[in-house]
C-alpha cells in the first residue's frame, strides 16, 4: 500500500465522486462540478491523498479575505481502508494550509444529517456556531462550523 499527497486538481473530485463517496449523504451534493468550493481552491491550499493510484481524499481551503477561509473535504469510499492515517493527514494538511495563510478563521458547512462529517469537524478543533436552513443545493440544512486560531 503505496500513500502519496499530490496537489489537487479537478480531475481528482472527478475520480472521487466516480469510485464513490465515503457517505451516501454526500453523493446527493453530485452538483460539485458546477458550484463546490473545492473549484475555488488555489495552488498550495488543496491536496489529494492516493492510496495506490487512487485518490482517498481531497482537502482544501478557501482564503475569503485575510485571515478568513472556508475548508473543505471530499473523501472516497476508499478512506474507511486507511481512516487513521488519513484523518491524522487531514489535521496535518489542515493546520499546515491555515498557518501558511496566517489563517485566524477556518469555517466550514457540513450537512445536518452526516453526523460523522459533523463529529470529524469537531476533532478538527470546530464548533458548530448554527444551522443554515436549505442551504444545500438539495434544499437540505447544513450547519456552519468554524475553528478560532489564536
Amino acid at each position: 500500500m503505496v500513500n502519496k499527497i499530490k496537489a489537487f486538481k479537478k480531475e481528482h473530485a472527478d475520480q472521487i465522486v466516480s469510485y464513490g463517496m465515503n457517505h451516501k449523504l454526500m453523493e446527493i451534493d453530485a452538483g460539485y462540478a458546477d458550484n463546490r468550493i473545492c473549484n475555488y481552491s488555489t495552488p498550495g491550499n488543496a491536496f489529494t491523498m492516493f492510496m495506490d493510484e487512487k485518490p482517498v481524499f481531497a482537502i482544501g481551503i478557501v482564503v475569503l479575505w485575510q485571515g478568513v477561509a472556508e475548508g473543505w473535504v471530499m473523501a472516497s469510499q476508499n478512506i474507511f481502508d486507511i481512516k487513521f492515517l488519513a484523518a491524522k493527514s487531514m489535521k496535518e494538511l489542515t493546520e499546515q494550509m491555515c498557518k501558511k495563510n496566517k489563517i485566524i478563521r477556518l469555517q466550514t458547512s457540513v450537512k445536518s444529517e452526516f453526523k460523522q462529517g459533523i463529529r470529524f469537524a469537531t476533532w478538527l478543533g470546530m464548533e458548530i456556531e448554527g444551522l443554515k436552513k436549505q442551504y444545500g443545493p438539495d434544499g437540505s440544512d447544513y450547519y456552519q462550523l468554524a475553528r478560532i486560531f489564536k
